[in-house]
């Protein structure tokens, strides 16, 4: 703008929710004042009469167009700028004003085992969606977007693809939830059922879901507990090996005449009782309990499946889980009345999705704190019960391969430092 802030006749107030707050300082003539961005309108507001000294105007804005950043908001009327442009930088600048819309999902169609679909949000088309799938109710699938295309009047249509493999559709049928994160509705369902099925097809149809990720659960502790096996497997071979290997060097030492007897103070002798110690079996009277209470550490084997190894930082040990895991309760026969899960780090997302159930129950999840480091789940079932399993999920399960920041092709979705069972008294 060439004019300086002070020579316009209206100063910004502020902004809400696509409204834009206006105080006049200066005496102007104007049938209405009108916002618009790069000749695109965004809102109108009349004015019935001349403004006078104080008067405050309240302009709402209808959308946000998908424009080129940087930008700038003007305010003006019959090619006279009342205010100071608004400017737009960034993404967040434009959440900020406008709020992340409201999407939905149109010209859905299946082509050769692949749905194929179009995003669109005509309240603001600079947001960026974060999509994903329910197949079935049960599994959390991420849609493949393409690059978005702009129409004349600015909106925003993101093309996305969704997969579906043969093993999805079971013997009553199949049924996919498309998904925005951050938008609680679902935009789309879509039921693919056999001829004649009804609700007990459909409740079927759930029921093989459940079936089918238990049983893929199940897979995935047999290979956890397997590696777990072999991992042990090998660090008792290799301390048997270094244990042979010193006793067969002491006693060519000895033979040699070197001083090695039982009362030496010798760190050889020394280093080799803490080698046979070290191999000795693992005395479970000795070792270490579950810390008191429901609390469950990484370290602990409450960490069942969907789990990766154990890592640490400066906050302490923590696990990466992918797109499902489960964490069972160390007092199964204790009534539940809640559950929460302290959070250490996040990847591919800016706030954790998570959903989670307790023995197969949905209950609900409320997020505190502020922060991956801060964040704590809170977990609140209908009624408190025991229960045996937590299962958690999240739709957001990116490798960072995937996301270009790392070689590393591991799913990850969330890093957890604890789980805290809350127990009724």
């Amino acid at each position: 703008m060439d004019q300086p802030p002070d020579s316009f006749p209206c100063s910004l107030l502020g902004s809400g929710q696509a409204v834009l707050h206006l105080r006049c300082v200066a005496p102007f003539a104007a049938a209405g004042i009108t916002a618009w961005v790069n000749g695109i309108e965004l809102g109108h507001l009349p004015l019935p009469r001349a403004p006078r000294l104080g008067d405050e105007f309240h302009l709402a804005l209808r959308r946000l167009p998908c424009v080129p950043l940087p930008a700038e908001i003007r305010l003006g009327s019959a090619g006279q700028d009342l205010a100071a442009a608004i400017p737009l930088d960034t993404l967040a600048d434009a959440v900020a004003l406008f709020g992340p819309g409201l999407w939905s999902a149109e010209n859905l169609v299946l082509r050769h085992g692949v749905l194929h679909g179009e995003l669109r949000n005509s309240d603001n088309a600079l947001a960026e969606p974060r999509p994903f799938a329910r197949v079935n109710a049960s599994l959390s699938r991420p849609l493949l977007l393409g690059q978005p295309a702009t129409l004349p009047d600015g909106v925003a249509l993101w093309p996305f693809q969704l997969p579906l493999q043969p093993e999805d559709l079971l013997e009553a049928g199949l049924t996919v939830s498309l998904h925005v994160a951050g938008q609680e509705a679902a935009l789309a369902t879509l039921a693919w059922t056999r001829q004649g099925a009804d609700e007990v097809a459909r409740r079927l149809t759930a029921l093989e879901a459940r079936l089918q990720e238990a049983t893929q659960a199940s897979d995935a502790r047999s290979a956890q507990l397997a590696a777990e096996q072999q991992r042990l497997h090998l660090q008792q071979r290799d301390r048997i090996d270094a244990f042979i290997e010193y006793a067969g060097a002491l006693l060519l030492d000895r033979i040699a005449g070197t001083t090695s007897g039982p009362t030496s103070d010798s760190a050889t002798l020394d280093a080799l009782r803490a080698l046979i110690a070290s191999a000795a079996p693992l005395d479970l009277a000795s070792a270490e309990a579950l810390p008191p209470g429901g609390m469950v550490l990484p370290a602990s084997p409450q960490f069942s499946f969907g789990w990766h190894q154990l890592e640490r930082d400066a906050g302490g040990d923590f696990r990466w889980m992918g797109a499902t895991a489960a964490v069972t309760n160390p007092a199964p026969d204790r009534a539940v009345a809640g559950v929460v899960v302290h959070l250490r780090h996040l990847h591919g997302a800016e706030r954790p999705v998570l959903a989670a159930t307790l023995d197969g129950a949905p209950a609900a999840c409320t997020l505190e704190g502020e922060g991956p480091a801060n964040w704590r789940l809170r977990i609140s079932p209908a009624g408190a019960a025991p229960c045996r399993t937590l299962r958690l999920s999240s739709p957001h399960h990116a490798s960072p391969a995937e996301l270009g920041s790392s070689p590393d092709t591991r799913p990850l979705s969330v890093a957890v430092g604890r789980v805290e069972f809350l127990y009724l008294a």
